[in-house]
């Protein structure tokens, strides 16, 4: 995690050191807000989706994912650093570091609850290069003993924790509030064992068919259609940009002809994508191979598998890009 120690230290000297400036996510999901909001229905559904990320995702329906849409800005996950930007009342606005957003430079902007950030210096001064544990696998046990039979919560696919020490059985992490905890051994991967791979890159994809679609989601507990793809390639050792949009921006341009499992895959409405204006984009996907693509199309469907090449994906396909960092070792 160097790069995001680096930003975490630009962002404090942007801000300012004094205390309370930089944190933490404590909770197993915190919602971003779009805009600090006193209406208790906001607070009622980040306590809820923070207590059991799980159980608040499973309850939704259609309508109440669409009522999210435009009002949810992304999702962070347990142990994201976040840079303190500004409080009204009981909300901070907040900028979540390992999601790079190019409007917003310490990283991707929303609204939470003040109580879902804690500010622990053994835990944000983790030196650089330092390694750290990665959940592996769509969600797994924090515990607080080495035998891993005392939960104390879940954690979705993609948290970051630093290690302290590690065996066969068990990694020993620092945690957010300056505690330890542990994670099993084979549902968690240092960063330094991460590298790219076509064909790894689609099995991760493929743990997450028909898990529901949720506006702004960037966990296992339901992603947005580039939430899926940033925390894909967050799997590999890469970080690109959060947003679509973004996305398109980075990585290298690729032909239709030319795409390999890994690409990803971007859509604008038919008279955009023709004229290729990447601010029409609204939709990304991840090619797998034979025409196909994994994505996660909307808040009335499941993240699934189909052709991009044909019906409304065709007529709206605006272009390609890929994200092999030559600083990682890809392997096919």
């Amino acid at each position: 995690m160097p790069d995001d120690l680096a930003k975490l230290a630009v962002a404090k000297q942007a801000v300012g050191a004094q205390a309370g400036h930089v944190g933490a996510i404590k909770a197993g999901l915190a919602v971003f807000w779009s805009q600090p909001n006193t209406e208790s229905i906001y607070e009622e559904i980040s306590r809820r989706a923070a207590a059991n990320p799980a159980a608040w995702s499973g309850s939704l329906d259609v309508n109440d994912r669409l009522w999210l849409v435009d009002k949810v800005a992304t999702m962070a996950i347990y142990g994201e650093r976040l840079v303190i930007l500004d409080q009204q009342g009981s909300w901070l606005k907040v900028a979540a570091i390992a999601q790079p957003f190019k409007l917003n430079e310490p990283g991707y902007p929303g609204w939470i609850l003040v109580d879902q950030v804690c500010s622990n210096s053994a835990y944000l001064t983790t030196p650089p290069g330092s390694p750290e544990a990665v959940v592996s696998v769509p969600e797994t046990a924090l515990c607080s003993n080495s035998a891993l039979s005392k939960e104390l919560g879940r954690l979705s696919y993609q948290t970051r924790l630093p290690i302290l020490t590690e065996s066969e059985n068990f990694l020993k992490v620092r945690l957010p509030d300056g505690d330890l905890g542990y994670l099993s051994r084979r549902e968690a991967k240092k960063t330094t064992e991460l590298f790219f791979s076509h064909q790894n890159i689609v099995q991760e994809a493929r743990r997450f068919l028909d898990l529901r679609y949720l506006w702004g989601g960037a966990s296992s507990w339901g992603f947005d259609c580039s939430g899926f793809t940033f925390r894909l390639y967050q799997s590999q050792g890469i970080t690109i940009p959060r947003d679509a949009s973004e996305q398109a921006q980075a990585g290298i341009p690729v032909a239709e002809a030319d795409l390999q499992p890994g690409d990803l895959l971007f859509f604008a409405a038919r008279e955009h994508a023709k004229n290729h204006c990447q601010a029409a984009i609204h939709h990304v996907g991840m090619y797998i191979g034979q025409s196909l693509m994994c994505h996660s199309p909307n808040s009335q469907s499941a993240i699934r598998i189909e052709p991009f090449d044909a019906g409304v994906y065709g007529s709206e396909f605006w272009g390609a890009r890929r994200y092999q960092s030559p600083l990682i070792n890809a392997k096919t």
